[in-house]
């Protein structure tokens, strides 16, 4: 009984998995991604922050990450970079993408 409920709930995992992989950042909006300590500490000095739009937990390979989607007309990637350091949470940002085209999907 268990493996009938347990194959239509990893199809539909990846399903869920490859629409949010494939969906489009909002207009105007940019992404960073941050390796951090601890990603929940990291989301936790970004979360309701002016201009921060998301914060995804996740990994890149070994470490620990942050995705964030922002709004670079409110925050700069220094200040998202600077909320991170005074957590004590922050070791480099591995991506940044700056540009505000619309058409740009946000890949993980």
């Amino acid at each position: 009984m268990k493996a009938s409920i347990l194959i239509p709930a990893i199809a539909l995992t990846g399903l869920l998995f490859a629409a949010y992989a494939a969906a489009e950042m909002p207009g105007g909006m940019a992404k960073a991604t941050f390796a951090v300590h601890c990603y929940d500490v990291g989301a936790n000095a970004l979360i309701d922050k002016p201009g921060v739009i998301s914060v995804e937990r996740g990994w890149s390979g070994a470490r620990e990450v942050d995705r964030v989607v922002f709004n670079p007309g409110t925050v700069s990637l220094e200040q998202l970079e600077a909320w991170l350091k005074e957590a004590d949470t922050y070791v480099s940002t591995l991506e940044a993408e700056l540009t505000t085209t619309p058409e740009k999907a946000m890949r993980q």
